[in-house]
């Protein structure tokens, strides 16, 4: 029997949902979960290792690696093919800080750094 799957932490869900070429009428389509797109967040966007992605989205940096693979994949062939990119929900949950982060849902704050979910005025507060 299979282990279960451990829910994934991840700081907000994706505010766009759907990428499609704008050259190719009902393209065929590629199903991004967004775990997936957490890890490629945080790893090719935010530049932390494997490790920090696993730490901070609380599972195992061979996960981590499965997951970027799959994603990396699942890219390539979207931009190769002309496929539409579509982002569903996983085995994932919002974390509360970054739940409530008004970067997450395309605002802007200084106070508040979605990628860490931490507040950055607490910090600066604390030297």
């Amino acid at each position: 029997m299979a282990r279960p799957q451990k829910t994934r932490v991840i700081c907000a869900l994706p505010r766009h949902r759907c990428f499609a070429p704008t050259d190719v009428k009902n393209a065929e389509t590629v199903v991004l979960t967004a775990d997936e797109f957490e890890v490629l967040r945080l790893h090719d966007l935010e530049h932390l290792t494997q490790l920090e992605v696993a730490s901070q989205m609380r599972i195992a940096r061979t996960t981590v690696t499965s997951l970027l693979n799959s994603a990396h994949a699942k890219l390539a062939l979207a931009i190769v093919d002309g496929k539409k990119i579509v982002i569903e929900d996983g085995n994932c949950t919002v974390c509360e800080i970054g739940a409530a982060c008004p970067k997450a849902t395309g605002g802007d704050c200084s106070k508040q750094c979605r990628c860490r979910a931490s507040c950055r005025y607490e910090q600066e507060q604390k030297k």
